[in-house]
């Protein structure tokens, strides 16, 4: 039913399900192909969901519409990008703070070497950067038996912060 009459329900369910189990510090939340077809509201789900208990109401659910009929895969990945930016960012001052600069590397399938090198870079150059979407350690944590959901990446408290950068590249 959710192909007709839309995702709510499995948005509730979703959401709750993810937040019991994982005990994860947010939850990003994009589209399908069928949720932009059937014209799903995800601002609204995600309230809904919130209303019904699935989350905390004040816990961190940026989402994006990224429809498969528009533009790429990297197209919804700059949407996903956006709209975490855009959750963390709207309604904040901003106070700029010199000397600072965030980097967004784009969609890269070679992340985990190329973030690396462009990390090791700035590091020898001494630059105070944020590398919003730092995948490289995610798609490279060990298979040694401890379990780690999402090793390493850009932090939340560094993604509030990168508000404030004189520079975005």
């Amino acid at each position: 039913d959710a192909a007709v009459f839309g995702g709510l329900k499995n948005m509730v369910d979703g959401l709750a399900n993810t937040y019991q189990l994982y005990d994860p510090k947010m939850i990003a939340v994009s589209t399908t192909c069928m949720a932009e077809v059937i014209g799903d509201d995800l601002h609204s789900f995600i309230q809904n969901a919130k209303d019904e208990d699935s989350v905390p109401r004040d816990f961190d659910v940026p989402f994006a519409h990224t429809p498969a009929f528009v533009g790429s895969h990297v197209d919804g990945y700059d949407n996903m990008v956006k709209g975490i930016l855009e959750h963390f960012w709207k309604g904040q001052e901003r106070t700029q703070i010199e000397g600072t600069i965030n980097i967004i590397p784009g969609f890269d399938g070679f992340c985990v070497g190329n973030n690396r090198e462009l990390k090791r870079l700035l590091d020898v150059m001494g630059v105070s950067y944020t590398l919003i979407q730092d995948a490289s350690d995610q798609f490279d944590t060990p298979s040694d038996g401890e379990y780690r959901m999402y090793d390493g990446g850009t932090k939340i408290n560094e993604v509030k912060k990168a508000l404030n950068a004189e520079a975005t590249l």
